[in-house]
């Protein structure tokens, strides 16, 4: 009867044991840090998110002379060209090659920046362009530009077009500020271009 009693016992911390064991094996495989989930949550790129800079349209249109002056044009199939314009000198200089469909009133570049896309000049109509979003994490700006372009085959007007958009994003909105780089990419997240620019 004894012996019984003894061997249920052993019988039970054999079992009690195994199941510690196997629930720290479990614990110990399936946990995941912090850091690891974030990673999973963004496909292993680490945050992308960062912190969103704020865009109020200052123009947008799809007539301009961007792109078909000094008599060397940019050819059609050239990536949008994409700018992070932080003075009135530069900012003018813009003004006055692209030739803008709408009026564009003056910038107090004390309080702002202009970022600007031009998709440059095309033969049709059914092109269009527009800065969707910008984030900053550290000294780096992710701007998403979103493309469009008529479907292979579709009609479209045939008139010559150079769309393009600028925005304004408050100085103050960007931290840290000082010599940012402006990495600019699609609604794909193909990159367009980058420059640094002091904020």
């Amino acid at each position: 009867m004894h012996g019984a009693i003894r061997s249920s016992r052993k019988y039970l911390l054999l079992v009690a044991c195994l199941c510690i064991a196997l629930a720290c094996m479990f614990a110990a495989g399936c946990g995941v840090s912090e850091d690891a989930a974030s990673d999973k949550d963004t496909g292993g790129s680490g945050d992308r998110t960062g912190s969103e800079i704020p865009l109020q349209t200052l123009t947008q249109g799809v007539t301009s002379d961007y792109g078909r002056i000094d008599e060397i044009p940019i050819p059609e199939d050239a990536p949008p060209e994409c700018l992070a314009i932080s003075d009135e000198e530069e900012f003018q200089r813009l003004v006055s090659l692209a030739y803008f469909q709408e009026p564009i009133g003056e910038v107090d570049f004390e309080k702002y920046i202009v970022i600007a896309a031009m998709q440059g000049p095309k033969n049709t109509g059914g092109y269009a362009i527009s800065i969707m979003h910008a984030t900053q994490g550290g000294g780096d700006v992710r701007v998403e530009v979103d493309l469009v372009e008529p479907e292979p085959g579709s009609m479209t007007v045939q008139v010559l077009t150079s769309p393009y958009h600028l925005v304004l994003a408050e100085r103050s909105a960007f931290d840290p500020r000082g010599e940012l780089v402006f990495t600019f990419v699609d609604q794909d997240d193909n990159l367009i271009s980058q420059q640094s620019t002091e904020v």
